[in-house]
């Protein structure tokens, strides 16, 4: 936070995801936390949801036409569930997201403490749709999501 605001003069409180990983739940700390926009406080997700594996980042396999395939289609679902603005269809979609083409590639098990930030997100967002912003890293699209 110290690049965006060099003075450190704004209260910053961090909150984990839980070990559950249960997707509804997150969505739900998210709804929780949507009175404090209210007031001017930003929920602020960090994490990379776009993809987070390791393993397959540093290998060969980003470089992979199937892998690339997956990638796409992956990052499509979640651009899907960001823009829904209706809050309970959005919610279930979050829900399921396990189910979504290449969510154990972009997510191995044990790794979903990066994507579910995003989920809170868009528990805290209330009715809208996100907004994006695609960045590049080791030559794949990389996507910011962000409600007004």
């Amino acid at each position: 936070m110290l690049l965006i605001h060099p003075s450190a003069s704004i209260p910053i409180i961090q909150i984990s995801v839980l070990r559950s990983a249960d997707p509804s739940t997150h969505f739900a700390i998210g709804k929780a936390l949507a009175p404090l926009r209210e007031q001017n406080i930003a929920i602020i997700g960090s994490g990379f949801a776009s993809f987070h594996n390791l393993r397959l980042m540093f290998s060969n396999a980003i470089n992979d036409p199937a892998f690339k395939t997956r990638n796409t289609a992956w990052s499509k679902q979640v651009a899907d569930a960001v823009t829904t603005e209706d809050v309970e269809e959005r919610k279930a979609k979050f829900a399921d997201w396990r189910k979504w083409e290449g969510a154990y590639d972009m997510h191995p098990r044990g790794g979903e403490e990066h994507f579910l930030p995003l989920v809170v997100c868009a528990g805290a967002a209330g009715e809208g749709k996100a907004k994006s912003w695609r960045d590049e890293m080791v030559g794949m699209d990389m996507w910011s999501f962000w409600w007004e």
